[in-house]
């Protein structure tokens, strides 16, 4: 009975670690543990393809001579990639892993010729009966915001600084490293506390990138075999390089989870983050100071406190072969570029399954939306979704395929730009199973 118990308060746990205190792009992921392909354990499986693609609607960091946002329209290309995914495990460990590197070359404006990486590590052991820790490092290179395997795939909903919502299609490297002890408190207690530390770095200098670290604490009791309540505190601090601008965020919520029937299970958390934001803005002078300077705005530092809601709803199924999961939620984020500490709302949903003839395919949709604290107040939209597909034809070689799409768009302004990528191609890679890229 206590074994059961056990096993339940890890589950629990997990799923509490992958509810952030901000509003990140949670239904997008496979969760914490890299190298997920639904419920059932997957090997190490490595895997290479080579695949011809269309992109189109991309946005670069620069103005054409009309003082327009940069569009080379529609571009054609190939791209050769390599990559892994599963996990390794031991009497009382399990290692995951999710690599995935590529090389892509256009016929035209090959300015854009480029490499991308990313790379999730996870390690997690049962120290003693009631002690577990969890070692994670999320890594990687990108300049592409729409298309790739790893479009909606790899993102860790508990990282802070990813890239998936970037405005412009420009390279940014991004490291985020996890450390997280979950220790059994009495038959029905757990607490769990997290320590991470993370970082983007943006090429263009037009872009902001950041650091920072968080810190999370959280404590759950499981009330009956399908119901965990808890309550959890999070606190991170982010600085901007290269600009004046720091940013604190406090949050303390209360969760629930619940499991419905056998294979579905219910989240919800409520609670509140109090964010403290100082920067720079642009204000306009005084006359007096105008007339005498010939200047009519100036720079001035500002301090803002907000306190807004942190809320997650979401509902997943857990297959044999693949996932499904929906989600709603609200709070911060602490910048992507072009904008600084922001409020975050996201929603949306994945489905992902391996069929027993062959076929492996994936649908992710997504729907967020920014507004800036501090000196920016208008509205960042972002409409997302993506499918991909594959069919094994021999016992190495498979077909596949897949499409993606993004809208993005200011409010106020007439900015909005939909971008696309196409792709068709091949892979290899030894294995029963139709491949998963995502």
């Amino acid at each position: 009975m206590k074994l059961r118990i056990c096993g339940a308060l890890l589950a629990a746990v997990s799923a509490y670690g992958q509810m952030p205190g901000y509003g990140g792009p949670g239904v997008a992921s496979r969760g914490a543990q890299a190298g997920n392909r639904g419920t059932e354990p997957v090997s190490i499986r490595p895997y290479a393809n080579v695949m011809g693609f269309v992109d189109n609607g991309m946005l670069g960091v620069g103005l054409t001579e009309t003082g327009e946002l940069v569009n080379p329209g529609a571009m054609y290309g190939v791209e050769a990639g390599i990559g892994a995914y599963g996990s390794k495990s031991w009497r009382r460990s399990q290692v995951g892993l999710d690599y995935q590197g590529n090389y892509r070359h256009y016929t035209k404006n090959t300015f854009f010729n480029g490499s991308d990486h990313i790379l999730g590590l996870n390690y997690t052991t049962q120290a003693t009966r009631r002690v577990s820790y969890q070692l994670g490092v999320f890594a990687g290179v990108t300049s592409r915001t729409v298309g790739g395997n790893f479009i909606n795939g790899l993102l860790a909903p508990q990282f802070l600084g990813t890239t998936q919502f970037d405005v412009f299609d420009n390279r940014a490297y991004f490291l985020n490293a996890t450390g997280q002890t979950t220790i059994q408190v009495g038959a029905r207690n757990y607490v769990s506390m997290s320590g991470s530390g993370f970082a983007v770095r943006r090429r263009s200098s037009a872009l902001v990138g950041l650091n920072g670290q968080l810190a999370s604490g959280s404590f759950g009791r499981q009330v009956n075999r399908k119901t965990t309540l808890g309550v959890q505190y999070q606190y991170f601090h982010v600085d901007y390089p290269r600009v004046f601008g720091e940013a604190d965020s406090m949050m303390l919520a209360l969760q629930v989870s619940r499991q419905i029937g056998r294979l579905w299970n219910l989240t919800l958390s409520a609670g509140a983050i109090r964010t403290d934001f100082s920067g720079v803005r642009v204000v306009t002078v005084d006359p007096v100071v105008a007339e005498l300077f010939g200047v009519t705005t100036g720079r001035e530092a500002f301090n803002s406190i907000n306190t807004v809601p942190q809320t997650t709803i979401s509902v997943s199924r857990g297959l044999r072969r693949g996932s499904f999961s929906m989600s709603y939620s609200r709070g911060v984020n602490p910048g992507n570029g072009a904008l600084l500490l922001s409020r975050q709302e996201t929603m949306g949903g994945a489905y992902s399954y391996n069929t027993a003839n062959k076929w492996s395919f994936s649908v992710t949709t997504n729907y967020s939306r920014f507004n800036g604290l501090g000196n920016y107040n208008d509205r960042l939209n972002f409409l997302m979704g993506g499918v991909i597909a594959s069919r094994q034809l021999t016992d190495d070689v498979h077909f596949v395929s897949g499409f993606d799409v993004r809208r993005a768009d200011v409010s106020s302004a007439v900015f909005q730009r939909v971008s696309t990528r196409f792709s068709v191609g091949f892979a290899y890679s030894p294995g029963e199973l139709p491949l998963s890229l995502r």
